[in-house]
């Protein structure tokens, strides 16, 4: 038998190892400090995952195997898809689904039976880290701190910095174990990453966070002092809003809300709908397996001849654009498949109280994914992996918590 030295540092290893692997999976940031070798780390990633997987395929609490399995599945055969209809090489296909991979990050949690405690804590940690780099890189901009420019528009500041989803993650967290325990610690901390959050200036994920909370609260309430609890969220986020910089934002997204209401069909997201659903499929195969990811040159070609509302489109610009929509068209119906699959189940998943932020969490990247490309966005599958690994071993500890009153 193992002493509880060998146990104890077996245990270190494996935390190790897994931190260094979700640095990997997430590129360190992309930060300009950090020399990276992209492709080495992915690999090595990769193949660990891939060994780990095949180590505890034949357990019985992995409880979203399947769907991870079609969702893997879905991108062997998009890969199929790129080589006919984009004439690309499936290595440069597989290549770009890089971040995509990383779901099999939930196969190495399993084999290092990660303990939930200090993998909420990495959550946190990593929230706040990606917080901190959010706002130092707000403040310093147009200097950088990563390696590539990470605004995407023109009319705004808004960072796209890879680690997003752990700020969403350790949101739903923090507000959790407050609503459970009334610590002020903790909503602080939630009112701090929904800073970020309203900083990143994206409204589909703000209104998105918005409606969420809202169902969390609801979900939590239990008693007169569930009531009182609401009332105090209430004036605190009310007095939030107040905030010059927040105010700001908000004033912004409903004055653009209103002009893209305003436009009607000429909607961007409506043309590129349109184009994507009426113009761009050949054949049913489309549906099935996708058009096949863009990569390389790809990137930049238009389809010749194919214009909406007298415009040539870019299908790779357009599908991100659309969310699950377009994901849907260019990746294939079964990886969409395997992605909602584990999505909804997560979603609907019977958890105790303190892990309801899991299910409100998929909740929100679903209800967010119909404008935005969060629920796929490059290093979300990471936070996927791991908030789907730590519904299992909370589903573990019930089970064995019901096994000991039952004894």
């Amino acid at each position: 038998m193992q002493s509880k030295t060998e146990i104890s540092s077996t245990d270190i290893v494996q935390k190790a190892v897994f931190i260094i692997v979700v640095l990997f999976s997430i590129h360190f940031w992309e930060l300009r400090y950090i020399p990276q070798m992209i492709n080495i780390e992915n690999l090595l990633t990769w193949l660990l995952c891939g060994f780990c997987l095949i180590m505890v395929i034949q357990k019985d609490n992995l409880r979203f195997k399947w769907a991870i399995f079609v969702f893997i599945v879905g991108i062997v055969l998009n890969a199929l898809a790129a080589y006919f209809n984009l004439g690309q090489n499936p290595v440069t296909t597989f290549l770009s689904f890089e971040f995509y991979w990383f779901i099999l990050i939930y196969f190495l949690l399993h084999f290092f039976k990660i303990d939930r405690k200090f993998l909420e804590n990495v959550v946190i940690g990593f929230g706040l880290m990606y917080s901190f780099l959010y706002i130092y890189q707000y403040r310093i901009y147009p200097d950088l701190i990563f390696r590539d420019d990470p605004n995407t528009a023109e009319w705004s500041w808004q960072f796209e910095i890879l680690g997003h989803g752990f700020l969403m993650l350790a949101y739903f967290l923090v507000f959790n174990r407050y609503l459970l325990s009334r610590r002020l610690i903790y909503i602080f901390m939630a009112l701090g990453f929904l800073y970020v959050l309203v900083r990143s200036d994206f409204r589909t994920l703000i209104a998105g966070a918005a409606v969420v909370t809202v169902l969390m609260v609801f979900r939590t309430v239990r008693k007169l002092t569930d009531i009182v609890t609401m009332v105090f969220i209430g004036l605190i986020l009310v007095g939030f809003t107040q905030y010059k910089g927040v105010s700001k934002v908000i004033n912004r997204m409903v004055n653009q809300t209103q002009e893209n209401l305003n436009e009607g069909n000429k909607y961007i997201r409506f043309v590129e709908l349109e184009y994507l659903y009426k113009i761009f499929p050949k054949n049913i195969s489309y549906f099935i397996i996708g058009s096949g990811k863009p990569s390389g040159e790809n990137l930049w070609r238009q389809n010749e001849g194919s214009t909406v509302s007298g415009k040539n489109m870019n299908y790779n610009i357009v599908w991100v654009d659309i969310g699950i929509l377009g994901f849907y068209i260019i990746i294939g119906g079964i990886t969409t498949l395997g992605l909602l699959w584990y999505t909804f189940k997560a979603i609907f998943f019977k958890l105790p109280r303190d892990g309801l932020y899991l299910n409100f969490y998929f909740l929100y990247l679903f209800v967010v994914s119909f404008t935005n490309e969060e629920i796929f966005r490059n290093g979300i599958f990471t936070v996927q992996a791991i908030g789907l690994y730590l519904i299992d071993i909370i589903r573990d500890e019930q089970l064995k918590t019901a096994d000991k009153k039952a004894a």
